[in-house]
């Protein structure tokens, strides 16, 4: 008898969550909220998470910056926002009421830039 363990990755991505220029590929984007889920696998079935990355990633170069559970709580909050001020729903001053309550990114000798697989890999 053979057993087959293995892990997988299932990735989340929970939509538009800031404007900002790529630190790493300069374009000017909204950061994508991702969430990672690491999976123990038997026989090819996913049975047990080990593990979750969560990332501010940038739709152009898949570049992200890591992010702390507590940031993810903040970011969905933003992500929430983003998607009602591009809906109309909120104004743009609500939105950047938002921005400035989440404080969100990390200064730029703190972010870790983390490299995001390609979807559909």
């Amino acid at each position: 008898m053979f057993v087959l363990f293995g892990n997988k990755e299932k990735e989340k991505n929970y939509g538009p969550a800031l404007p900002v220029v790529c630190p790493n590929c300069q374009n000017a984007t909204w950061l994508q909220l991702i969430e990672v889920e690491k999976w123990a696998s038997l026989f090819f079935i996913p049975f047990a998470q080990y593990d979750s990355l969560y990332v501010l990633a940038c739709p152009i170069c898949s570049r992200g910056i890591e992010l702390t559970e507590k940031q993810f709580e903040r970011a969905r909050r933003l992500v929430r926002a983003a998607r009602a001020w591009r809906e109309n729903r909120i104004s743009e001053e609500r939105y950047r009421g938002v921005l400035e309550e989440t404080r969100l990114l990390p200064a730029p000798d703190e972010t870790r830039m983390v490299r995001l697989r390609p979807q559909g890999k």
